[in-house]
């Protein structure tokens, strides 16, 4: 069906109208404060709900040929001042809250989209710095030293020169190929310019589909505004023009026009998920698990029921979904309410695929492959595009993206150090500083990391920690809260239930396929994925539990009772306040699951039982204690003290022979000290790794730092 335009009523009927609307919407006294305070406010925003209340029909012709009926509100807003000066000239009329019939996606906006008013949804991916652009240019004729006005087109990215000496200004009519024309820079107009480029929801995009992303033309008091990552709703003009490109017959013009937003508007969405729509009927059936106190475990149920077994690390990411509740304190310190959560497992886990499932139900999730990310596309880049004239931008990386949703990496573990170490700011502060190109900004990056990653050798081993066989720097590690190991260990019994289920899901997938009826299939999940983002959304949005006394008593008695270890005469230090303040955020997150707004006993229980099974697989020693420093520093504390040995052995060693010592020599010294001949090799080989010993002579060491 054609669109039919419709006729435009004259200017004054126009001006008519929109002064009744502004009346009628009361917004008289707030053009009169715009007056008041300009420069500080200019621009008056007109909620587009008041104008079709008010007036149907002019609402509707301002979707349809917006310049003009925009221009001929200004010109109602002017009439309302009570003096006419040269601020009423810059003040500005801007539509907010367009209807839904105004809607479009990036990759919906087709020709009959040219020239009207429309609104985009989407993520800020780049921005160019504010620069001036000329809007009202000032020439100067050589012959006749004349000056004289050459307005230019804000849409376009072509500087309109004049092509005579106008009479009508008091030219002298000349033609430009009779004199030139000079630009008196000083005495032209210019408004503060922006470029952005506005891009879909990577979230919403189909597996595989490339996102496409829109430029937007910023002006005035809307430039500056807005950051690379922020989620916004765009009201603006759709425009299209002509690119031309050079060629050895001259300049050759494209018969395919580029798009452009003129930007009006923006809304910035600062609740979070608020994009994902739940129904009445959602409603009531997320209503009906309040209360329930077996809740928790059905949405563990629900996350990947294909994927058997991994209950505890199911119920860990279960409570991220949710999530704790952030704190500002007095002073201004942020504490994150995200949860960060590192899986390190054998492969042929099904790590990849929990992942995968976990992106589709987190609202917002995204997911990427450590194999193809870098350090500028996890955090953010300054790049040089032509998007803004050749000048650098800066363009968002992933977690920037992920701002207020759910970040996941596979692979972890095949990034670069370099690349790693950019994730440092962003897990633990939740933004990423970039200082690049002359560009110094700090963007947010709100959201819970769910990565995992194989260990160092491909697979755990039974003569070592689990802690020394992570192959990830231990300043990263220690900004996951929780970190689970996954080892493959046969068991004929498990092996069996296993083969048995999974065979099972083969069966009856083959059955459905020949439209038969399965047999022996897993049950239906409590929680369907769609229903389970909508309950993951609401409770996000709506709650926020704080801790009860009887809830923070019981971490407080758990926390001081595993710290009493630690006590111990030469006793590694069993948990720190990183791990309580993980605890306070896994209680938390229990609390929302249960859509409830205090945080209890059972909340505090099952986040204990959460930390004390990561501690007691990643965090304990050969002699069967809790020992933080193996993920903290890397370096646990019986591997300190039989260091400290090491190392005064060979001072002793050195200062005896003159400088030097045998190999034969520390080995039979360090198993004197009670330090088995394993544990000396290895410290022997890391001390070398290090620099920190060199082999001066044949079979002879030398400690450097003597």
């Amino acid at each position: 069906m054609v669109a039919v335009k419709r006729t435009l009523p004259a200017p004054p009927e126009l001006q008519s109208r929109w002064a009744a609307v502004l009346e009628e919407a009361g917004l008289r006294p707030k053009i009169l404060q715009l007056h008041d305070r300009f420069p500080e406010e200019r621009s008056l925003e007109v909620p587009f709900p008041s104008v079709d209340g008010a007036d149907t029909g002019l609402a509707d012709i301002l979707l349809e040929r917006p310049e003009e009926v925009l221009g001929a509100g200004l010109r109602a807003m002017r009439e309302l001042l009570p003096v006419a000066g040269p601020e009423a000239d810059r003040l500005r009329l801007r539509v907010v809250g367009l209807p839904t019939t105004a809607r479009r996606s990036i990759r919906a906006i087709r020709e009959s989209d040219l020239n009207r008013l429309i609104a985009i949804d989407g993520i800020v991916r780049r921005v160019s710095e504010v620069r001036p652009q000329i809007r009202d240019a000032v020439f100067e004729c050589v012959a006749c030293r004349t000056k004289f006005h050459e307005p230019q087109d804000e849409a376009s990215l072509v500087f309109r020169e004049p092509l005579e000496c106008p009479e009508s200004q008091g030219g002298c009519g000349k033609t430009q190929g009779r004199t030139r024309f000079r630009l008196v820079a000083e005495e032209s107009t210019y408004v503060d310019a922006q470029r952005i480029e506005i891009q879909e929801h990577p979230e919403q995009l189909r597996h595989g589909a490339h996102p496409q992303g829109l430029n937007v033309l910023l002006t005035e008091d809307l430039a500056g505004k807005v950051l690379p990552g922020n989620r916004i709703i765009l009201n603006g003009v759709m425009k299209s023009f002509q690119r031309a490109s050079a060629s050895r017959g001259g300049v050759v013009r494209n018969t395919t026009f580029d798009l452009m937003v003129i930007g009006n508007s923006f809304e910035s969405k600062v609740r979070e998920y608020e994009d994902i729509e739940i129904s009445p009927e959602d409603l009531a059936l997320i209503e009906r698990f309040r209360g329930d106190p077996t809740v928790v475990d059905k949405i563990v149920l629900s996350l990947a029921p294909t994927i058997k077994g991994m209950e505890e690390e199911k119920e860990a990411i279960a409570l991220q979904l949710f999530g704790g509740v952030e704190k500002r304190h007095a002073d201004g310190v942020r504490v994150r309410g995200d949860i960060h959560i590192l899986i390190v497992g054998d492969p042929g886990t099904a790590k990849s695929q929990l992942l995968r499932y976990i992106a589709d139900v987190a609202p917002r999730g995204i997911y990427t492959s450590g194999k193809g990310a870098t350090a500028a596309g996890l955090t953010a880049a300054a790049v040089k595009d032509d998007f803004a004239g050749g000048r650098w931008v800066l363009e968002a990386g992933m977690l920037v993206l992920a701002d207020g949703g759910m970040a996941i990496i596979d692979e972890l573990d095949k990034m670069s150090a370099e690349d790693r170490s950019a994730m440092h700011e962003a897990l633990e502060q939740q933004t990423v500083s970039i200082a690049k190109a002359g560009i110094t900004s700090t963007l947010n990056a709100r959201c819970p990391v769910l990565a995992a990653a194989n260990p160092k050798w491909g697979r755990f081993t039974n003569d070592r920690t689990i802690a020394e066989q992570l192959d990830l720097p231990p300043t990263l590690l220690s900004r996951f809260d929780v970190i689970f190991s996954i080892k493959d260990l046969p068991d004929q019994e498990r092996d069996r239930r296993l083969a048995n289920r999974i065979l099972a899901s083969h069966r009856d997938i083959g059955a459905e396929n020949r439209g038969e009826v399965g047999i022996g299939g897993a049950s239906a999940a409590p929680f369907s994925p769609d229903l389970l983002k909508k309950y993951i959304a609401y409770a996000r949005q709506n709650l926020k539990p704080s801790l009860s006394q009887e809830a923070l008593d019981e971490l407080e008695n758990y926390y001081v009772r595993v710290r009493k270890a630690g006590e111990e005469p030469n006793a590694p230090v069993p948990i720190t306040a990183r791990q309580l303040e993980a605890l306070v955020r896994l209680s938390e997150a229990a609390a929302r699951a249960r859509l409830s707004g205090m945080v209890e006993v059972q909340d505090s229980q099952r986040a204990i039982h959460i930390v004390e099974t990561f501690l007691r697989r990643v965090s304990m020693t050969e002699e069967g204690k809790l020992d933080i420093d193996l993920t903290q520093s890397g370096v646990s504390h019986s591997q300190r003290e039989r260091l400290d040995i090491v190392m005064r052995i060979m001072r002793e060693l050195q200062e005896e022979h003159g400088g030097f010592f045998a190999i034969e020599q520390f080995r039979e010294a360090a198993e004197k000290a009670g330090i088995a001949a394993a544990k000396a090799e290895a410290l022997l080989q890391s001390l070398r790794n290090q620099g920190e010993i060199i082999e001066a002579r044949p079979n002879q060491l030398q400690l450097i730092r003597f």
